[in-house]
């Protein structure tokens, strides 16, 4: 049913340039698709009353709203711009712009957009909580602070602004304040998760993971299916030694979120304590395979790998972290290990050579040249690879200005690939001939590797016919193929979207994933 609704709509947009539409009607069915979450075909319904009436607000706020619960940031903020440029007093487009910002990391940004909401709605706590975020992001700690102490003072009951004004004093390692207002916040409201987990976290820092694990508990009771508190959770009964408690956290939080990083990282480092030594293989190898940079990840797997009698795989994995850290002198003593039981004792030897240099020059106080090692940013949990055996504690904390609801995007399984055929009907005058045979020339480039020609052309089909949706999509995915940070391509695909090539959606979702 919905296939039939969607090419009727696509019918409908392709001849609204001909025939007056009610806008309000048109209006309130793009508004009732919205409420039942079906955000794909509630932009089709805006489209069209943006095409007809471009003057009106409201088509672009909805459809920015409906962009952003699928997650394409780039199109809502721009659609919320749009609204704005139209209607400057309508607090909501700053509000959504403002969260579509935050997404994409724009802090400085969306802290003006928020600024905007409060002076247009002073009572609009929600504005309030998220320009504090951007303050805290944007390092801004007195900013944050001297505006918590405003929310605080107007609503003394809000648990949040307790909250937030703790994790301000633990930025700035005050952790005996921040106690105590994370205590107040918990007075105002003892359900509150963000206090909870707060709460939990700094008891952690003093080691008290009995009491911690309490204040997890009673989160995950609130809200069973936060990967991010089981995994943190399970790091505290590991502390306790409650091996198999620890694995059914990690367990059930990957049942949950399958890409969850940090999951599958300490749950590898669990199954090797407990010498479930090819499970934690498996676990180690999904992390390497999401960032091959990881020196801790790849260490711990040639351990493994040792362990289970895969010598040359270890020694792979050895040689990568010697490259990359040529001073860590216990990877040479692992792989001299690992040679030897290949038979490689020539290079066992020089292992061992290279080992027994290296601890008489600290000895006697002097250096050995190195090569020059590549400057590369590091994960908290790599500070110190000589620390390997640690579990880790998710370095990003739970974003709690980001929306609960998700868009449901049909087509779900349909895999990324290029267009070779037309979605849609077009009218075929001599632009859009033309258009059509730029369209099927990129597409045999792209196939052949001509990727920068076949966006050329692309761009040239574009110019010719505006509204081409396959034309964006398929420029949008090569962009894409030359850099997953390409803004622009995602404003291909967002685009490619909006004109209905609904698996532009699953696309700039999985991107967000990947970032």
């Amino acid at each position: 049913m919905l296939r039939w609704l969607n090419i009727l709509i696509l019918s409908f947009l392709s001849c609204c340039t001909y025939a007056q539409i009610n806008a309000d009607r048109i209006m309130n069915i793009g508004r009732n698709a919205l409420y039942y979450d079906d955000y794909v075909l509630s932009i089709q319904y805006f489209n069209l009353v943006v095409n007809a009436k471009p003057y009106m607000y409201e088509p672009y706020f909805f459809r920015g709203l409906a962009k952003f619960y699928l997650d394409d940031f780039v199109g809502a903020e721009h659609d919320c711009t749009m609204a704005i440029e139209r209607n400057p007093y309508f607090p909501n487009s700053y509000e959504v712009r403002g969260l579509s910002r935050i997404s994409l990391g724009k802090y400085e940004e969306a802290a003006a957009d928020y600024q905007q909401t409060t002076e247009m709605e002073p009572e609009n706590k929600s504005a309030w909580h998220n320009l504090v975020i951007c303050h805290i992001e944007l390092d801004s700690l007195a900013k944050a602070d001297s505006i918590v102490d405003l929310i605080i003072k107007r609503w003394p009951k809000y648990a949040e602004g307790y909250s937030m004004k703790a994790q301000i004093q633990m930025h700035e390692g005050d952790t005996i304040k921040a106690e105590e207002t994370i205590d107040q916040a918990l007075v105002a409201d003892p359900y509150n998760i963000n206090s909870l987990n707060v709460k939990a976290g700094l008891l952690m820092q003093h080691e008290n993971y009995e009491e911690a694990e309490k204040f997890y508990t009673e989160s995950i009771r609130l809200q069973p299916k936060s990967a991010s508190i089981l995994v943190n959770r399970a790091l505290c009964r590991f502390h306790q030694n409650n091996y198999r408690g620890a694995m059914k956290d990690y367990d059930l939080a990957l049942e949950i979120d399958p890409n969850n990083f940090y999951g599958h990282y300490n749950r590898g480092l669990l199954r090797s304590n407990v010498g479930e030594d090819n499970l934690a293989i498996e676990d180690f190898n999904f992390i390497i395979e999401k960032d091959p940079s990881d020196m801790m990840a790849l260490f711990n797997r040639a351990t493994l790998l040792d362990d289970t009698g895969d010598y040359r795989g270890a020694i792979r994995d050895y040689t990568a972290v010697i490259n990359e850290y040529p001073k860590f002198l216990l990877g040479y003593q692992r792989r001299a290990v690992a040679r030897r039981k290949i038979g490689d004792v020539k290079g066992a030897n020089r292992d061992e050579e290279h080992v027994l240099k290296e601890q008489i020059a600290h000895r006697y106080g002097y250096s050995t040249p190195t090569s020059r090692q590549k400057n590369k940013t590091r994960k908290k949990s790599e500070s110190n690879l000589d620390d390997y055996q640690k579990l880790v504690v998710a370095d990003e904390d739970d974003k709690h200005y980001e929306s609960e609801y998700r868009g449901k995007v049909q087509n779900r399984d349909q895999e990324a690939k290029l267009m070779n055929t037309l979605a849609r009907t077009y009218l075929y005058n001599e632009d859009q001939q033309e258009a059509i045979r730029l369209f099927h020339q990129a597409y045999e480039e792209a196939e052949t590797g001509k990727t920068t020609e076949a966006i050329d052309h692309l761009s040239k089909a574009i110019e010719l016919n505006d509204q081409f949706a396959e034309a964006y999509f398929n420029r949008g995915l090569l962009k894409l193929l030359l850099s997953d940070e390409n803004a622009s391509a995602i404003r291909d695909l967002s685009k490619a979207g909006e004109l209905g090539i609904v698996a532009a959606y699953n696309i700039i979702k999985k991107n967000q994933k990947k970032k």
